[in-house]
Parts: C-alpha cells; sequence; structure tokens
C-alpha cells in the first residue's frame, strides 16, 4: 500500500479545523506521511502532495491569499476543504471589515469559489476520527464510503439549520435522533418533543447539524447521485 504525502495549508482562522488533524496524526501516521503545514502569513512554494487539506476560508480581498490557494489546487493530487470555514465559508461569512488585524479584508468565501476540490469535510472542527476515517477510505479505494464528502464538495450554496429544518423536519423525515443538537456548535439548536428548534441567532451556518443528521446526509447523497446520472 503506498503511503500517501499529506500538507495542510492554513488560510487563517480560530485554528480548532488544524488541531483537530494534528491530533489525527498518531492515526493518520499508519498510512500517510504529514509533509509539512503551510500558513497564510507565509511565503514559501508548496510541495507535491497527494492531499492537501485548505483549513480556513478564502479572503477575497487578499491577493495572497487567492494564490495560496491556487498554487495548493496545483500542488495537490486531491484537494480537501477541511472544516466548515473552507467548506461553507462557516462564521467567517459574517465579518463585515473593521476587525483587526487586517479591516480592509471583509469578504470571506468558501474555498470552491476560488478552485475546484475533489472532497469536503464540514465541522467546526470535524472531529479527528472523521479525518482519519475519510483517509483510511481514501487510501483503500473505498468510495461508496466517500460519497458523502464528494456530495458536500458539489454544493453551490452553504448548509445551515435553516436547511435541516426545511429539508428534514418540515418534511416530516425527522426521526428524533439528536445528532444534529450533539453536533451543533453553537448550541444554536434544541429538541423540543424530539424535534429540533433553531435559535437563529446562535446559527453561524456552519453545516455540521446537517451533514450529521443521519436523513439529511442521505438526501445529499441522494442528490448527488442523481445531478451525476443526468449528466451522464
Amino acid at each position: 500500500m503506498k503511503r500517501m504525502k499529506i500538507i495542510n495549508v492554513d488560510l487563517g482562522g480560530c485554528e480548532g479545523c488544524c488541531v483537530s488533524l494534528f491530533r489525527a496524526l498518531p492515526q493518520i501516521s499508519q498510512f500517510g506521511d504529514f509533509i509539512s503545514r503551510y500558513t497564510v502569513e507565509e511565503n514559501f512554494e508548496i510541495s507535491d502532495a497527494d492531499v492537501i487539506f485548505v483549513t480556513g476560508s478564502v479572503c477575497m480581498n487578499d491577493p495572497h491569499a487567492i494564490e495560496l490557494l491556487k498554487e495548493a489546487r496545483n500542488k495537490a493530487k486531491i484537494l480537501v476543504a477541511l472544516g466548515s470555514c473552507a467548506v461553507f465559508g462557516g462564521i467567517t461569512r459574517f465579518s463585515r471589515g473593521g476587525q483587526m488585524p487586517k479591516p480592509e479584508h471583509r469578504i470571506f468565501s468558501p474555498i470552491s469559489r476560488v478552485v475546484t476540490i475533489e472532497y469536503a469535510i464540514p465541522g467546526c472542527p470535524p472531529p479527528p476520527v472523521t479525518i482519519v476515517s475519510f483517509l483510511r477510505f481514501l487510501i483503500t479505494g473505498r468510495e461508496q464510503q466517500l460519497l458523502l464528502f464528494k456530495a458536500v464538495a458539489s454544493l453551490e450554496k452553504p448548509l445551515s439549520g435553516f436547511d435541516l429544518l426545511d429539508d428534514v423536519v418540515f418534511s416530516g423525515l425527522c426521526i428524533g435522533c439528536g445528532a444534529c443538537t450533539l453536533s451543533c456548535p453553537t448550541q444554536a439548536l434544541i429538541l423540543i418533543e424530539r424535534r429540533p428548534e433553531l435559535i437563529v441567532e446562535k446559527c453561524i451556518r456552519c453545516g455540521t447539524c446537517y451533514v450529521r443528521c443521519p436523513r439529511a446526509s442521505q438526501l445529499l447523497v441522494r442528490r448527488y447521485l442523481e445531478k451525476i446520472k443526468s449528466k451522464s
């Protein structure tokens, strides 16, 4: 089994996704080598790699961040958006400028707005076990288990608690398992009579609840397969 070369390119943020990646390193070392980490504050040339995890959203006012992301795309056989900021823009999409240290920076977007990605792993942050499982499925060629990550990568809009309510709760698909409330990083979802209710002011549009919901994730995969079928 060929060992993968793995890199992390960090575009900035709370660093929670990077911490999850580092916590996963002991397990990752079984089948891959983490060869480097690059941050947007540094000047460097990215090495070639089998997998590059990009963490953080891309600031559309920052030419350096955009060029760094494009370079990562060129050097990666597989480019993965890791964490909800990289996948959907997350909480950074609420930025309006005026914050330190770069007050001119005000437009943050998912990295898929700039480059093509193969997979997306949302979460705020995604747990280490998810990262390890993803790499294990990838190196062993288990495409069926990777469909959800491909489906999320193909989305054209962010996911949020509103989407969960519309697609699952209001349509009668919710089974009351509570996975959405357990996964929400801001406690924006609460269970009332075994059905989630959204506290709008707390939702940061990270999409974690949607992907963790068994019903919603089934919908994502089904829509992705239908999209692929319609194009063939």
